[in-house]
């Protein structure tokens, strides 16, 4: 019965610790200057540990201006890190998408982090394309 009321205790502790933390990202979607509507963008949270995968936070499609605004929170233990993930076909193969992470700052977090024009047609670090 007592390790039961530690465990139960340290539980509680862990969950009062954490506590939720909100970012908010805005911006404009661009392929060659012109504003595309439609672009799946993600607010994501990446989780360190190798037994949890990253937490969507909020998914949105720009919309016929090419703007697009997320809103995600999370609880964790120290200070999340968010990113975004824009899925997109600006300059991919036919039939193909191009998928881009870009890191959000933390000292956004509480507060909205304004991404401004993402140039889609231009690559950013580990982006990925995906074909059927």
């Amino acid at each position: 019965m007592c390790v039961r009321s530690i465990v139960a205790f340290a539980v509680l502790a862990i969950a009062i610790e954490a506590g939720l933390q909100t970012i908010t990202v805005t911006g404009t979607t661009v392929c060659h200057r012109r504003r595309v509507a439609g672009v799946l963008v993600a607010l994501m949270e990446r989780d360190t540990d190798w037994f949890d995968t990253d937490d969507l936070l909020q998914e949105v499609r720009s919309d016929a201006n090419g703007d697009f605004t997320l809103t995600g929170s999370e609880s964790e233990l120290g200070t999340i890190t968010p990113y975004i993930r824009i899925s997109h076909e600006c300059d991919a193969k036919p039939n193909c998408k191009r998928i881009a992470e870009y890191d959000a700052p933390t000292d956004k977090i509480g507060s909205t982090y304004e991404m401004t024009y993402i140039s889609m047609n231009i690559a950013v670090k580990d982006e990925k394309e995906e074909c059927p």
